[in-house]
């Protein structure tokens, strides 16, 4: 492996504690539910609590994925639900005993983990997009489907990754110095958000947080909506996957407790547009990183 995924971790969270939005921000229910696929013969219950899918030394090309699994509202982040994934090595073939594992999405609704980009293998006379199947699961509802990689040519001949349905499930890939990959796949499950019973409202997370950046991905510019437990001096920077800083949305002024919105535009500190690809927007609370959620920057 080219990065240490204590590393990488630490850049993406900058607090040891990831929160990464994903792509989309939709009006409709309709609009966001993540959508089903096969199931495949490669499942096997019972896989290991660990969020290093591929072993030590794996040969293949490094690959970090980040995401947030949210309710039927389209926003609000579901803590605790269980994503178990799976896929094949580099050469395409499934082992019972790698390549497979579970996580629990955070307070914040976020999972990652690191593996390596799945191989293709044969399918009749075709061959199979790379891919990784997912099982999410929360109160009783549970979702399988699959996650696919922009620009597979193996996409257009696929009877299940060409469905017209499967195409919020095709996500890109960034590439960062070291030549590790970065994706994020967000999952939108039909279940009721989180009602906190005392003010009837959405729960809010204990600690300072971002809440959402929609759209994402944007092109020329999109908002970004942050909740504060107490008045705060609040900073939100921009990162690039390299760990540059790019441009600073707000710079260290006090507000007070509640939701609060900001315009952010995909540009840096110069006025310049912001290249295609994943950026990290990091918050700070009284100075001190508490938030960090990824979006991307579309062509």
């Amino acid at each position: 492996m080219k990065i240490e995924r204590r590393q990488i971790l630490r850049l993406l969270s900058f607090s040891g504690a990831a929160s990464l939005l994903g792509f989309r921000a939709y009006q409709s229910q309709a609009q966001c539910l993540t959508t089903t696929d096969i199931l495949g013969p490669f499942y096997l219950p019972g896989a290991p609590e660990m969020a290093q899918l591929a072993p030590a030394g794996a040969p293949g090309t490094p690959l970090f994925i980040t995401g947030t699994v949210y309710a039927n509202d389209c926003q609000s982040p579901i803590p605790n639900a269980k994503v178990d994934v799976w896929h094949a090595n580099d050469g395409g073939g499934y082992e019972d005993d790698h390549y497979r594992g579970v996580v629990y999405t955070g307070d914040n609704g976020q999972y990652t983990f690191q593996t390596i980009l799945p191989g293709k293998y044969l399918n009749g006379a075709q061959f199979r997009p790379r891919h990784f199947h997912y099982k999410v699961s929360v109160t009783g509802t549970e979702l399988t489907t699959q996650i696919y990689f922009e620009g597979d040519t193996s996409i257009p001949a696929d009877p299940w990754a060409s469905s017209p349905d499967v195409v919020e499930r095709i996500i890109p890939l960034s590439e960062d110095a070291q030549n590790n990959l970065h994706g994020v796949a967000d999952i939108y499950l039909d279940v009721e958000p989180v009602i906190n019973s005392q003010g009837g409202q959405n729960a809010e997370p204990g600690q300072a947080a971002i809440r959402y950046i929609s759209p994402n991905p944007m092109a020329g510019q999109g908002r970004v909506q942050v909740f504060l437990p107490k008045a705060t001096t609040l900073s939100l920077q921009i990162y690039s996957l390299q760990g540059t800083l790019v441009a600073v949305p707000a710079n260290g002024k006090n507000f007070p407790a509640g939701i609060h919105e900001w315009e952010i535009r995909a540009e840096n500190r110069h006025g310049l547009q912001l290249q295609p690809g994943i950026y990290i927007l990091r918050m700070l609370a009284d100075g001190q990183p508490v938030d960090a959620k990824r979006f991307l920057v579309g062509r």
